[in-house]
């Protein structure tokens, strides 16, 4: 049903050329960085379909430019944290003997898209360390963006959302919200108002399979609808589309900026 949605609200097939020559109309050039936030099921019909959009990107940056996403997998978690799709307690032992550590060659995104799932398994992407809340990157500057991932707090200073800050990324929603916006969790952290919790996440460490324990903030993504929809009044941002999916497109810097003394009241 979602291909015959796409076919009949496309009028022209999206391709790999089209969608290239949509993002540099939007501002998209060679050199820049990009985090691309996706629902390939908001696009038209495009040809090729998630691997056709991450080359339009591809394309569009060059190898002088990043293209990243999150490649977050936070099911690879504590048991005894899940909330949605919630197991009974006594799995918990279960799990916790046999749940696989995380790998970043291995482990599926969850429940990320089509996109992001595709984009982890293309030829020189790089994917971070971090257990849970994992980035993926491809260009110029991947390693620098995907290396050194702290575990604790996975979202903060120490992690490819920090990197992307230093390099003046840009982000990119293209048929998601702001609650799909992973760059704000970044102004979480610099805001300091979030309590912090425990989480744990299987690691190999030396070979053998840990549950590592960590630091994370109690984060609400939830919120983050509210912080856009003040940010763009506030800055006149315009919404557009791309490949038939309504996108917005944002400076990094700015946004986070913004979030960061939104959050701190």
């Amino acid at each position: 049903m979602g291909e015959k949605r796409a076919i009949r609200r496309t009028t022209v097939p999206h391709t790999v050329d089209s969608v290239c020559q949509e993002l540099h109309n939007l501002g998209i050039t060679a050199g820049d960085t990009v985090i691309l936030h996706s629902a390939l099921g908001q696009t038209g019909w495009v040809c090729g379909g998630g691997i056709a959009i991450i080359k339009a990107f591809q394309q569009a940056l060059t190898k002088e430019g990043n293209l990243v996403m999150a490649t977050q997998s936070s099911n690879v978690s504590d048991p005894a944290k899940w909330r949605n799709s919630a197991v009974p307690k006594e799995w918990w032992p279960t799990i916790y003997e046999e749940m696989p550590a995380y790998d970043p060659d291995e482990t599926p995104t969850f429940f990320m898209g089509v996109i992001p799932e595709t984009f982890r398994k293309m030829p020189g992407v790089l994917r971070s360390s971090h257990p849970k809340y994992s980035f993926c990157a491809w260009g110029k500057s991947a390693a620098f963006i995907t290396e050194k991932h702290a575990l604790n707090f996975g979202f903060g200073e120490q992690s490819p959302l920090g990197r992307l800050y230093e390099l003046g990324a840009k982000i990119v929603l293209m048929g998601v919200d702001h609650n799909k916006n992973t760059s704000l969790h970044l102004a979480e952290h610099r805001a300091k108002t979030l309590r912090i919790q425990e989480e744990k996440s299987p690691v190999f460490v030396n070979g053998v399979k840990i549950w590592r324990e960590y630091d994370e903030l109690a984060h609400n993504s939830e919120a983050f609808i509210e912080i856009g929809r003040q940010y763009e009044k506030e800055i006149a941002h315009q919404p557009t589309t791309l490949a038939g999916a309504p996108t917005k497109i944002f400076d990094m810097c700015s946004l986070i900026d913004y979030a960061t003394e939104f959050i701190s009241g």
